[in-house]
């Protein structure tokens, strides 16, 4: 079974809305309900398998009229209310956004931004 104290990065508690889009498909509303450096864990019914490629952009602000946070991710896991998805790119745009939603929800901010320091800053690493 897998061990969530075995992580290298912190995950942050959050509920906000994103749209997440599969090739040839149309985009679908579903809820962020965790976000890490590497990656995040969404509310939907949708079933994919893992290394299945897809886009996420994440809707920060009241009635969305802030700029998404735009990812490109992997299907790690299918479970039964959602999806676990590891960040394979995110645009250079979104990078400072989606660090302070990862710290402003984080139950430990200053380790948080630790992890940011020790590893360079923010890192798409399969292997972290």
């Amino acid at each position: 079974m897998f061990n969530p104290n075995h992580r290298k990065f912190s995950r942050s508690q959050v509920a906000v809305a994103a749209l997440l889009s599969f090739e040839g498909k149309e985009p679908v509303e579903v809820m962020v309900m965790d976000v890490s450096m590497n990656g995040a864990l969404l509310q939907t019914d949708l079933r994919f398998d893992p290394g299945t490629h897809c886009n996420v952009s994440i809707l920060l602000g009241h009635f969305q009229h802030e700029l998404p946070i735009e990812a490109a991710g992997i299907v790690v896991r299918s479970f039964e209310d959602g999806l676990a998805l590891r960040f394979e790119s995110v645009k250079i745009d979104s990078t400072p956004r989606l660090q302070n939603l990862i710290i402003d929800h984080a139950e430990d901010p200053g380790q948080v931004e630790v992890e940011f320091s020790k590893n360079g800053g923010w890192i798409f690493n399969p292997n972290n």
